[in-house]
């Protein structure tokens, strides 16, 4: 898979009606330039056209050029024997009815996907496959919980699709839980609640079972990657939840598990407001040597870490969709020593994904075959030659 053509409009600082060809031959795409110039905008309008959302802000009103009514972002993608067409307007209009409220600030969002308007975010995803990486993810073993579980549930989606609803569907259930915990109206709550708490352990022991299975099977990719990136250590990725639901093994045991810890917290959720069990609390562990890597790792031995865990989030994409995603790079290249940038750049090359990245100075990109370069200057992206 691969990005063809990327145009904007309104979009963060690019220029308008800004359109970027991709050369079938290139394998990686540099973008280049000085900082606040609008580099990392055109990586955030690819990675949104994946994810129909941001990596960089939760309010889609940033999105939209200041002055301007709307954003209009589109991509023409080559899908092994296809070309498809992804496409996201945002709209400032208060008033509109297709207002995506999650969203907030009274932007309607429109998706369409080879020009046909499509009904949520699930029908369109997968049209373009994207696997991110940005400077801050090089902290996400000593990051919060919350952002390893982001990272497990982009993981997921990027290869189970149904896992897009599965999450929806526990969401819905955890927002309708907490708001009858915070109406403490002990008359009618007693009752809903024992119907959330069965809701909340069906659907919450899918996503236990999808977020472990993923990191079964990245586990032995990331021991490989790291070994040849670092050294030959053990390394384990374990999930982190409640014991009783740790020593669950089949999906009704989850339930069960969950169904017993939810309830015997019911008290404390009550006094609370709000749950306070379940796997929307649940984290994961990387094990070096048998010993928790954020605590005992060297700041070398956990970027190799994050490194190969990208990488194997790349290769697993690979292997469950029979196509690789697009790599977007985000000034990473800058923030690794020479020996782990030469190794992130020699294994792209055996990958053959397509790569596009961003750098203050091009300079610390090796000469690469199948390379292109692009200027980015005040909003304007242009193709030049590579520098000798």
């Amino acid at each position: 898979m691969r990005v063809v053509e990327l145009g904007a409009s309104g979009w963060r600082n690019l220029s308008d009606g800004q359109r970027l060809s991709f050369p079938g031959d290139a394998r990686l795409n540099v973008l280049f330039g000085d900082n606040a110039q609008g580099k990392t905008n055109v990586l955030e309008a690819i990675h949104f056209l994946s994810a129909f959302r941001s990596f960089r802000t939760s309010q889609p009103a940033d999105l939209i050029q200041r002055g301007a009514g709307r954003a209009h972002i589109a991509a023409t993608i080559a899908s092994r024997e296809l070309t498809r067409t992804v496409e996201v307007q945002l709209t400032r209009h208060p008033g509109s009815p297709t207002v995506v409220a999650a969203e907030g600030g009274g932007v309607a969002r429109t998706i369409l996907v080879d020009g046909k308007p499509v009904r949520g975010t699930a029908s369109a995803f997968g049209a373009l496959s994207t696997v991110l990486f940005v400077p801050e993810d090089l902290a996400l073993l000593r990051a919060t919980p919350a952002a390893r579980r982001r990272f497990l549930d982009f993981a997921v989606s990027s290869v189970a699709r149904p896992y897009l609803r599965e999450a929806s569907d526990f969401q819905k259930v955890l927002r309708n839980r907490n708001a009858v915990l915070r109406a403490r109206a002990p008359q009618t709550s007693t009752l809903l609640l024992d119907t959330y708490d069965e809701q909340l352990a069906r659907t919450g022991a899918v996503i236990v079972e999808r977020r472990r299975a993923l990191l079964r099977t990245l586990e032995p990719q990331v021991q490989g990657f790291f070994a040849a990136l670092h050294a030959n250590l053990v390394v384990e990725l374990s999930y982190a939840a409640d014991p009783r639901v740790m020593q669950a093994a089949t999906r009704a045991e989850l339930e069960s598990a969950l169904r017993a810890g939810i309830g015997a917290r019911r008290a404390v959720d009550a006094r609370r407001g709000h749950s306070t069990f379940g796997p929307h609390l649940d984290d994961f562990e990387v094990r070096l040597e048998g010993r928790p890597a954020r605590e005992h790792a060297s700041q070398g031995q956990l970027r190799s870490l994050v490194l190969a865990l990208k990488l194997a989030e790349l290769v697993n994409v690979e292997r469950a969709t029979a196509e690789l995603p697009v790599l977007l790079l985000d000034d990473v290249p800058s923030e690794l020593d020479p020996a782990r940038r030469g190794y992130l750049f020699g294994t792209l090359e055996e990958l053959t994904c397509q790569t596009i990245l961003t750098v203050a100075d091009r300079q610390v990109v090796p000469g690469l075959r199948h390379r292109c370069d692009f200027e980015v200057e005040s909003g304007r992206v242009a193709p030049v030659a590579q520098a000798r």
